[in-house]
Order: C-alpha cells, then sequence, then structure tokens
C-alpha cells in the first residue's frame, strides 16, 4: 500500500511583488522542481517563457510555495488574457497563433482552462470565494473558445469547483445552478453535502502529451502519458476513509474540441473523428458559450474579469491565418486526471494518507507525490494532492 504522511504549515495565497519575482527568477531556488523550471524560464526564447511560467507555477505549488504560485500564475494568466484584447498588438499575436517558432505560448483550450483551475484553487485556499467562483467561470470559457468555432465547454471539474466556491461563500442559489450544469455530464456525481467544509482534488498521472504527426509533421495528435500507472485514488484522514471520484479526464479534455473527439489539428485547425469513439470519461453533452457568458456577469472580480470582459473579441482567433508546421509545445507537469472528493472535517488536515492503485486495483508507487493543505479563516479547508512532477 502506498501512502505519503505529512506534517505541513498551513499555507495561504498572498501575493508577491513583481520585483520580487524577478529577483526569484535570477536567484537559485531551494526546492528542485521550481528551480528547474525557472532554470527554463531564464534560458528559453522569448515565445517560451510563458510555458515554463505556468509550469514553474504548478511545481511552486506543489513545493508549498503559494505566494511563488500566485504570482506565476497570474503573470501567466496576464498574457493569456492579451490575447483577447482589442488592440492592434493583440490582432497581430493572433495572426500567428499556430505558426511555429513565432508564436508566444499561450496553450490549447484545455491548457489555457487549467491555468484558471489552479489560480482558482489559490483563491479557494485563501478563502477569497468570490474570485475562486470567477475564475472557475473564466476557465469555462476558455474551454468554450475551442477551434472550429465550437463555443461550448464540457469541463466538468470546473462547474463542480464553481458550485463548491458559491457554496462557500453561501449563494445557495448560484451553487444549485453550478452543480445543475455538471449533473448534465456527470449525473451519477453526488453534489457536495451541504454541511462539508473540506475539498479534496487528487491530480493523477502526467500530462496528455502533444505529439506531430502527418506529411511533413504537419499534424497534431494527442497522446496518453506513459509509464504512469496510477488510475484511483483513495484518502485517510484521521482514521477515516474517503474514496475520491473521477470527475475530469484532462486528456480528453486535450482530445477534443466542444466534446468531439478529434483526429487531428492541422494548419490550426480540428480535425474531427467521424465517430464518437470512446476517449476517457465521454462525455454526454455540451454548454453554450452564451449561458456561460451570462453566468459570468454574476460573478466575482479578481485576475479572471479579464477573460470575461474580453470574451468578444475571441471569435477573431477562428480567422487567423495559420501555417503548416505543427506547434508540438505543451505544459508538461500537468495531471491527467483529476479525481475530488468532500467532507465534514473540523481537525487536523495535515495527518494524511493517499493510496494510489491502478486498474485491476493493486497499490502502486509514485516517488513524488507531494500533499498541500489549507485551511483559510473561515474554516473551510482544501487538500491537494499530485501524484507526478
Amino acid at each position: 500500500m502506498t501512502s505519503c504522511t505529512v506534517d505541513r504549515r498551513r499555507h495561504r495565497a498572498l501575493a508577491m511583488p513583481a520585483c520580487a519575482l524577478a529577483l526569484a527568477l535570477l536567484a537559485p531556488a531551494a526546492h528542485a522542481d521550481l528551480a528547474a523550471e525557472l532554470t527554463k524560464a531564464r534560458s528559453a526564447p522569448a515565445q517560451d517563457v510563458p510555458r515554463y511560467t505556468l509550469q514553474a507555477g504548478l511545481a511552486a505549488l506543489a513545493e508549498g510555495r503559494t505566494d511563488h504560485a500566485v504570482e506565476l500564475f497570474d503573470r501567466a494568466l496576464t498574457g493569456i488574457e492579451s490575447m483577447y484584447a482589442n488592440t492592434e498588438s493583440a490582432a497581430r499575436a493572433r495572426s500567428l497563433w499556430y505558426e511555429e517558432g513565432a508564436k508566444e505560448f499561450k496553450g490549447e483550450p484545455y491548457e489555457r482552462a487549467m491555468a484558471y483551475y489552479y489560480r482558482g484553487l489559490l483563491y479557494l485556499g485563501a478563502g477569497d470565494y468570490e474570485n475562486a467562483r470567477a475564475s472557475f467561470r473564466s476557465g469555462q470559457l476558455q474551454d468554450a473558445f475551442a477551434e472550429e468555432d465550437q463555443n461550448r465547454s464540457d469541463f466538468a471539474v470546473l462547474m463542480l469547483l464553481e458550485g463548491w466556491a458559491s457554496q462557500l461563500n453561501g449563494d445557495t442559489g448560484m451553487a444549485r445552478d453550478a452543480y445543475a450544469e455538471l449533473a448534465v455530464f456527470r449525473p451519477k456525481l453526488q453534489a457536495p453535502g451541504a454541511g462539508a467544509n473540506v475539498l479534496v482534488v487528487a491530480e493523477l498521472a502526467g500530462s496528455p502529451r502533444k505529439v506531430a504527426d502527418g506529411i511533413d509533421n504537419s499534424e497534431i495528435v494527442y497522446r496518453r502519458p506513459k509509464r504512469t500507472p496510477e488510475r484511483h485514488a483513495s484518502l485517510n484522514i484521521a482514521g477515516k476513509p474517503l474514496a475520491l471520484d473521477l470527475v475530469e479526464d484532462v486528456y480528453y479534455q486535450a482530445a477534443t474540441r466542444g466534446g468531439r473527439p478529434i483526429d487531428a489539428v492541422i494548419r490550426g485547425k480540428a480535425r474531427f473523428a467521424a465517430n464518437t469513439g470512446d476517449i476517457g470519461a465521454v462525455l454526454a453533452n455540451v454548454a453554450s458559450e452564451g449561458s456561460l457568458l451570462a453566468a459570468a456577469n454574476g460573478g466575482g472580480g479578481g485576475r479572471a474579469l479579464g477573460a470575461v470582459a474580453a470574451a468578444g473579441a475571441v471569435l477573431s482567433i477562428f480567422s487567423a491565418n495559420v501555417k503548416p508546421r505543427a506547434d508540438v509545445r505543451y505544459w508538461a507537469n500537468l495531471p491527467e486526471t483529476l479525481h475530488v472528493s468532500t467532507l465534514r472535517y473540523d481537525g487536523n488536515l495535515n495527518a494524511v494518507q493517499i493510496n494510489l492503485t491502478d486498474d485491476q486495483g493493486q497499490p502502486v508507487a509514485s516517488d513524488s507525490l507531494r500533499i498541500q493543505t489549507f485551511r483559510d479563516a473561515r474554516g473551510n479547508g482544501l487538500i491537494w494532492i499530485k501524484s507526478r512532477n
């Protein structure tokens, strides 16, 4: 049985001044994973810095350096949101959206959605529920801004987390609406109970891989990670067992557009499969962009407002000039799957054991399991688990 017991102090998501981040980028870091990503950011061409900034932000979160994580994700999201500004420079950037070697990395829709997912978790850890909700909504908007003008979102975990943030904030009507949307995609998943005050999120396995294929390597195809056998997770907290539900398949999000599986992406456009297939957890329905925008109008502020306010400009991306060479850069330390549960627990969050198993239920090991815990001023908690660096 594989388990990890941690004894960490509570962390708050505190913003770090830009000058402090600049010093962090220049000075050696005490933790290997974060240090490696910051080293890549220092030496990379300018167009690749955003990718390493995202990877560094996630590494910082995994190492419990939430102040660094906040600043790094804020910086990355500023770049993502700049793509939707109504300016000449943004229009030029969009015209290079698919040109290999020239575009600044902004990520595919699932990667941009995950950037808002992590920023939302940091807001949750700090007890800022309104900005958390706005971040999770903005992640859904990024998923809706997928290629082929689908204008759809099916990122179920963001719906769940939006509802959770609303529930913690006492906005019962908004929570009910988010959970109703979630039920369309995960009808067997129970919404968090009214008395729950702790959210558990476990991220398993490795990032979906982006691979060049086709003539002259002009196509992009997605592959699942290699040699990452963990498929299920359970939790033992203070002697109490807790099963975690599979809520999101990140590979599925990478390999689909608006819920439709794709064969490949070529010249910036998705070539869709002839049938729906069975990629990960197949989703049955999709929400419209209009419903997402309507919901966003009633939410909080913070970082997420940039993506929401500029939503009208995003459609110009679909008319962008494209080039034939495939861009196979991807966010390399994302997980493959997201597993979630909630419970009522007022005790110490740091006495946590995690059990990982494969598809056959056999225990598997992870030599880089990370656990971070947060308890905010209102007594609500977050346990965040990552099985791979």
